[in-house]
């Protein structure tokens, strides 16, 4: 209703002031009033409902609507209404851009109150500054400089205005920035509440600051303490701490924590702080007990202990809800998936009746078996089943490998036609059937399932951004398909630059074309976000494409959406992809330290990959030791203890094949090494891939055994899956060094000669050997087929043939005279002595 709801009463306005008009009798023609310049003719709004509009407007996130009711206001005030815009007014209105994403208008509202002469109070610089918590740097910045400026207004900081400006610095990571701000609340004599210390705690919890966490628990203790009164504290900081102690890789600490809380349980915890817990009373709620949950299964205590919890909850009067059952039905799991386990978990759920809930954990856990029956026994007994249930079916399908897609869509289309008492699909359903196609990389069915969401008539049913995300997904599973298939061909060499980029830039094009649309909307539910512009960025990694990958990082920071470490990651392996050398990786990691962004073992992977690319050993070894340490601190986040076990130093097998490529460029005095990690990784039970082998297979022919070349390369078509049935033409260029230098070169002139379209490289390798043997009519032969082929010669041919070339000189009179001429200059403008093409 508001004013824009219809009346026939006429107030005409007197003087400045318009006359109070009761909401219902005020007009409906307020637009038309306007155009027409009429006010006087019918009774207007005050300026008070146009406040309540604009922010009625804002909180919908409706930025339009917004504008044009300031419109009016604007309108209204040229035409001598006696209608006037107020602090409130502009408060609305700041708070609207806020909402909506805008906060660059902020500032021309600001000046704009400064030329009416209205005075902005406290409210004014809090909503602004809530705008800045975007975890932007250069936003942090326009905060700390509005709190100046609030100062220099006499408009003293609250703690709100505070709070807002920490929220600012735990989003960008500024936590030393946050640090100096506390000291200066409590020098102002601003005193500290919850949410300091919660927004204080997600900054340190994302940085895994353990000791900064135990300052901040000391800080509420001594809030509690300094309260007139100790009862029925409110627990939100508690938890949110101990939650901050789990992320940090300390979920006992977090138990001992929340175990400090509880009367029953405090003669359990040691230390210090924690016994100064005991004399405050906290009013512990569910979250509390889920945050114990959560900490008692990270740290994998006893199923016996998860239950215990439930009776404590019950002592406390405190009802479990969904989380409850997640993480104690979660904790059950990790000690095995057997019928107790099962048993325990429904009456659980039947007592909650999260039944949806129960479902999506065994599809989770993989028994769609039990998860279908769950829900046909529920529809027989006239349980009323939901489209959650039948999605967790379907992500539970998807998860399988392969995928099983017949299911999906039984499901799907039982669901789109409503059988069986099927729920109708909502817009999670549409998610999770693209995210399947995404999986198999299926991107026609995937744009149509987008499709069919996009023109259903049920509004809940519209895609959102997670459809959108799984759609792009499928770009990048369609690419990664074929670039893996052109890896497998070339093994990582020069001609891993020869696969068809044309061929695949559509996928990059179709995925960028959803990634504008998704932009273009003015809904939070469908513009982009880090896992958009990660998966976009990806698609570019694999094809090498680092100027759009670039650029798609300066979108995401032009959209005010933080990079996370998979963000980085992404962009140094699109670096590795096109081979553009360690110092265009370096670019990205000087990035990541100015973003706060702090690197993990996949990070330093990419960086060893890079080192090897460029033919840096000790930048390779380097980071190796990194990965390593990476690694280590990851598998040491969920044990207090200090001990480290053989799997604990363990890293992925891609940074094991990255250092075997380093050392293969120190030729054979890096073939001791290489060995020694093939070692490691087969003793840790790791498949080394195409890449491994191929390593591997090059140290073995360096030391000339062919016979161990070719048994590691039956071993590699043996065990790797998805590879083609014979090997490539890098692979056989290492067979091919492998019998010449084992001095048998009859069966090298052989494989020669049954290549169908060797390169330079095998001709260079197979001429070499043949010189070395002064085997004349191989020299000719080779050479023969070199012109008949096309095939120019390099530096490195002239080299080969430079030590017979008073024999060549002869025969190669009945060549082709430009032929002639490319060979006698590649002779000599080769310097000796000759070096070994290597196969790395």
């Amino acid at each position: 209703m508001g004013f824009l709801s219809s009346s026939t009463s006429s107030h005409p306005h007197v003087g400045g002031k318009p006359a109070a008009v009761p909401r219902r009798a005020r007009p409906g023609v307020l637009y038309m009033a306007v155009e027409k310049k009429a006010f006087r003719q019918d009774p207007l709004p005050t300026i008070k409902d146009f406040n309540r509009r604009i922010s009625y407007h804002g909180k919908r996130k409706e930025f339009d609507a917004a504008l044009k009711v300031k419109g009016m206001i604007e309108a209204a005030e040229a035409l001598d209404t006696g209608i006037r815009r107020n602090v409130y007014t502009f408060n609305a209105w700041l708070d609207a851009c806020v909402r909506c994403g805008r906060t660059e208008l902020t500032s021309e509202a600001m000046k704009e109150m400064a030329r009416l002469g209205v005075k902005p109070n406290i409210v004014s610089f809090n909503t602004i500054l809530k705008g800045y918590a975007t975890g932007q740097k250069a936003d942090l910045e326009n905060a700390l400089a509005l709190l100046n400026e609030m100062r220099r207004l006499d408009v003293e900081p609250d703690v709100l205005s505070y709070n807002t400006v920490l929220n600012a610095c735990a989003e960008a990571l500024e936590m030393t920035t946050a640090k100096k701000l506390v000291v200066e609340m409590l020098k102002n004599n601003v005193k500290p509440d919850d949410f300091t210390i919660t927004t204080l705690a997600k900054g340190w919890m994302t940085l895994k600051n353990v000791e900064e966490l135990d300052k901040l628990l000391l800080l509420k203790i001594k809030m509690e303490s300094g309260s007139r009164t100790l009862k029925c504290r409110r627990p939100t900081a508690y938890y949110t701490l101990a939650d901050g102690y789990i992320r940090s890789g300390r979920p006992r600490k977090a138990v001992a924590l929340i175990k400090s809380l509880l009367p029953h349980h405090r003669e359990d915890t040691d230390g210090e702080v924690f016994s100064m817990l005991h004399e405050i009373d906290v009013a512990v709620d569910v979250n509390t007990f889920n945050v114990l949950l959560k900490a008692l299964k990270e740290s994998a205590a006893s199923s016996l202990s998860a239950q215990k919890v439930l009776m404590e909850m019950e002592r406390y009067d405190v009802a479990p809800d969904n989380v409850s059952c997640t993480w104690f039905a979660g904790l059950l799991f990790c000690h095995g998936k057997n019928s107790s386990n099962y048993a325990r978990v429904r009456i659980l759920f039947c007592a909650q009746i999260t039944y949806i809930t129960l479902v999506d954990l065994l599809c989770t856990n993989g028994d769609m078996e039990l998860g279908e029956a769950t829900i046909a026994s529920l529809a027989h007994s006239g349980f009323p089943t939901t489209a959650a249930m039948y999605n967790a079916l379907i992500k539970g399908y998807a998860r399988m490998s392969p995928p099983n897609m017949e299911k999906v869509f039984e499901i799907y289309d039982a669901m789109k036609e409503a059988q069986d008492g099927y729920s109708p699909p909502d817009h999670v359903t549409s998610a999770c059937v693209v995210d399947a196609l995404a999986r198999v990389g299926d991107v026609g069915t995937a744009l149509k399932v987008l499709q069919e969401a996009e023109a259903s008539e049920d509004f809940s049913a519209r895609p959102r951004k997670e459809t959108f995300n799984a759609l792009i997904k499928a770009y990048r599973t369609a690419v990664l398909k074929v670039r893996t298939i052109e890896e497998d061909e070339f093994d990582g060499d020069e001609g891993a630059d020869e696969f068809d980029r044309e061929h695949l830039a559509h996928y990059f094009n179709a995925a960028r074309r959803i990634l504008i649309r998704m932009r273009g909307f003015h809904d939070e539910r469908v513009t982009p976000d880090v896992i958009t512009y990660n998966t976009a960025i990806d698609i570019c990694a694999e094809l090498g494409d680092v100027p759009n990958a670039e650029k798609l990082y300066r979108e995401m920071i032009e959209d005010k959406i933080r990079p996370d470490v998979k963000t980085f990651n992404t962009l140094i392996k699109g670096c590795n992809r096109a081979r553009t050398g360690l110092m265009e990786a370096f670019k990205w990691t000087k990035e990541m330290s100015e973003m706060n962004v702090k690197p993990d073992q996949y990070t330093y992977a990419g960086l060893l990959s890079a080192s090897a690319e460029s033919k840096d050993v000790p930048r390779a070894l380097e980071y190796f030791q990194e990965t390593l340490q990476a690694k280590r601190d990851e598998m040491m986040r969920f044990r207090e203890e200090e001990e480290e076990s053989f799997l604990q130093l363990s890293v992925h097998p891609s940074a094991y094949v990255s250092l075997m490529k380093a050392f293969s460029n120190l030729g054979v005095n890096g073939s001791k090494m290489i060995f020694k990690l093939r070692d490691e990784l087969q003793a840790r039970g790791y498949e080394m891939g195409v890449s491994g082998y191929t390593a591997i297979a090059n140290c073995h022919a360096q030391q000339g055994d062919y016979n161990a070349v070719d048994a590691t390369f039956d071993e590699m078509l043996r065990k790797v899956k998805n590879i083609p049935d014979s090997l490539n033409k890098r692979q056989q260029s290492i067979r091919l060094k492998a019998y010449c230098k084992g001095n048998n070169l009859p069966a090298a002139v052989q494989l020669f000669f049954a290549e169908s379209d060797p390169d330079v490289a095998m001709y260079n390798t197979i001429l070499m050997y043949c010189c070395d043997a002064k085997d004349m009519d191989n020299l000719v032969r080779i050479l023969r087929r070199m012109e008949a082929d096309g095939v120019e010669p390099d530096e490195r041919t002239g080299v080969s043939v430079k030590e017979m070339m008073r024999s060549v000189a002869k025969v190669l009179k009945s060549f082709d005279s430009r032929f002639t001429s490319l060979i006698l200059q590649a002779a000599s403008s080769s310097s000796p002595p000759p070096v070994e093409q290597e196969a790395m």
